[in-house]
């Protein structure tokens, strides 16, 4: 049993022993709302992870919550999540630097509008050095199993160190998933793929460090298996270093000049679709707090305003689909590629990545683009549906990610459901925080129903983390043991979910991760929203749809012995009168009879 559940003040058997009727009740010797200890374990130290864990800190120095005795388990040798394992040739954020960034925390030292993993790694990690987070942060330590008890109402995490192979188990009053949703490679299942070892197979999720791939791919006949985000950007990267490069795409896409227009950002010296910020500007960022503000504000709020153009048929929609097109039609201007990448679905129905460099790719004599499916690898090269075989010293998969939301571990509510069942098929959740059957586990970024389509999701994942800390201030200063989302209530959330995102983009007939990888199935992964909306949402937690089992019979023990928090901390007992108030006065004058 967690420590929170054996260290409460005098009065404790009293109430435990209460049945309800004043004869037998006695208070507990503490003041109101005095905050019982928690402790919470996090799995990940992504930016999910960090956010929290920010926002918990942050949270302490204002007396919001009180004691929170948290850790960070991740499994790699360096955290920042997505941004540590994906290192492959041009791998950047695929929307502006300006909107993937903490509000509360940004950065003058973008070097790119699209910024480069490298550089996103670095901001992730400044950041947590300032806040001081990383001495929360336990690396090469890998959650293996997360299992509810329901007579303490607390978690039981396995943990194992990869360095020592020591398996630790420890209690936990709240467990918090923060793995995100691309942290686990897809490889798919193509027959004799294991034949071929003439090279090494190179994922783009798990690609070596320290490889020297300029100079070994200039020999070698190369082989990109996928178009999705990552497949445009090291295409588009590779290409002019390949002998010669097989680009092997099951689906068209939608290639976009940008994610955000701005008639600001014209003069500006791009490359391709890029543009680097002057080491100029950026000082000036960094002593004009004014100029940075408004450039970020710019860009969210034009981010921000593209939520109409997810609606099906819609006028923003329609401007959208002429823009990309007429865009791709200049940067190709061969017919023969347009009608390989042209798509017939909405522009959005899968994640948009800007491609300047990929669509230059792609006309060089040395690139072709191949649409005819795989039937088989062989040791030597790789056999299409046709007939066709095509000799290849190099394979790349660029197949993202599973983004099936499953953990990798054993994840167990109460009864020993297991979440990887659970979710087998169609994954929800409530408000993409919290889940039936999984009391005091909040999601950070890891569950379906998150904004991911609408731009950065780090908003959401901002207002996850408030959400939380709501949380726990509640089950710290009223005394609850467990709280847990109504079935009734998710199931609810998740049909208007599914009623509005029938008439969205994301919603067409499109293969894509949202929908699990179905063409036509349902895009469990999105919210059937814009981004401000799910801020709004989660700004305000609706306890009506929660269930609460208080820490003691008596549900309001926590008013202990009638003594107020302030007066307790020897805070300011009359902190209600504000000079605001008080410039606001009445006068005689203002009477009227």
């Amino acid at each position: 049993m967690s420590s929170s559940l054996q260290s409460n003040a005098t009065g404790e058997d009293e109430a435990l022993n209460s049945n309800g009727t004043s004869s037998d009740w006695d208070y507990l010797k503490k003041p109101g709302f005095q905050p019982r200890p928690l402790r919470l374990a996090i799995c990940g130290a992504g930016a999910a992870g960090l956010c929290l864990s920010y926002k918990i800190l942050e949270a302490q120095k204002n007396g919001v919550l009180g004691s929170v005795e948290f850790v960070l388990f991740e499994k790699e040798g360096d955290y920042t999540g997505t941004w540590h394992a994906n290192r492959y040739p041009g791998c950047r954020c695929d929307i502006p630097s300006a909107v993937y960034q903490f509000s509360f925390a940004p950065y003058a030292d973008w070097p790119d509008f699209y910024s480069y993993a490298g550089e996103i790694k670095k901001y992730f990690k400044t950041f947590a050095q300032k806040h001081g987070i990383v001495p929360f942060i336990r690396l090469r330590h890998k959650v293996t199993a997360a299992v509810y008890d329901e007579a303490s109402g607390s978690w039981s995490v396995t943990v194992e160190d990869l360095d020592t192979s020591q398996i630790r188990t420890e209690t936990y009053d709240v467990f918090a998933p923060a793995t995100g949703v691309l942290n686990n490679a897809n490889r798919p299942a193509i027959a004799g793929m294991e034949s071929f070892t003439k090279t090494p197979i190179l994922h783009t999720a798990e690609w070596p460090a320290n490889f020297n791939w300029e100079t070994a791919f200039k020999d070698e006949r190369v082989a990109v298996i996928g178009v999705g985000s990552s497949g445009l950007q090291i295409i588009g990267t590779i290409a002019p270093y390949c002998k010669s490069l097989d680009i092997y795409a099951r689906s068209k896409v939608w290639i976009v000049p940008t994610i955000v227009s701005l008639d600001s950002l014209k003069d500006r010296d791009w490359k391709g679709d890029n543009f680097s910020y002057s080491e100029e500007e950026r000082a000036d960022f960094a002593k004009d707090p004014e100029k940075l503000y408004r450039h970020i504000k710019e860009v969210f709020d034009k981010m921000n305003t593209r939520f109409e153009a997810k609606r099906s048929n819609s006028e923003m929609q329609k401007v959208s689909q002429n823009t990309a097109l007429e865009h791709m039609r200049k940067s190709l201007d061969r017919e023969d590629l347009l009608l390989k990448l042209i798509p017939d679905y909405a522009v959005g129905c899968r994640r948009l990545t800007p491609g300047a460099a990929f669509m230059e790719a792609v006309k060089f004599p040395h690139v072709e683009l191949v649409q005819d499916p795989i039937k088989s690898i062989t040791p030597t090269s790789i056999l299409t549906e046709s007939g066709i075989e095509r000799p290849v010293d190099r394979i790349i998969l660029a197949t993202g990610f599973d983004t099936g939301f499953r953990p990798q571990y054993n994840l167990r509510g109460r009864g020993g459901i297991d979440l990887r069942d659970a979710w087998a098929q169609k994954p929800k959740a409530y408000m993409s925080i919290a889940l039936a059957e999984f009391p005091n586990m909040f999601l950070m970024g890891s569950g379906p129903g998150i904004p991911y389509a609408n731009g950065s999701i780090l908003p959401g994942m901002e207002a996850q983390a408030d959400y939380v800390v709501a949380c726990l201030s509640k089950m710290q200063k009223q005394d609850i043991k467990t709280m847990e989302v109504d079935r009734g209530a998710q199931d609810e959330y998740n049909i208007q979910q599914a009623t509005t995102l029938r008439d969205l983009i994301w919603s067409e007939h499109c293969s894509s991760w949202y929908k699990g990888g179905t063409v036509d199935g349902e895009p469990f992964a999105l919210y059937g929203g814009s981004t401000l909306q799910y801020k709004e949402l989660l700004s305000s937690p609706r306890w009506e749809d929660w269930k609460f089992t208080p820490l003691y019979k008596n549900r309001f023990a926590f008013l202990g012995n009638g003594e107020s928090s302030v007066e307790a901390t020897g805070g300011d007992r009359a902190y209600y009168v504000t000079l605001e108030n008080c410039a606001n006065t009445l006068s005689a004058s203002d009477f009227t009879c």
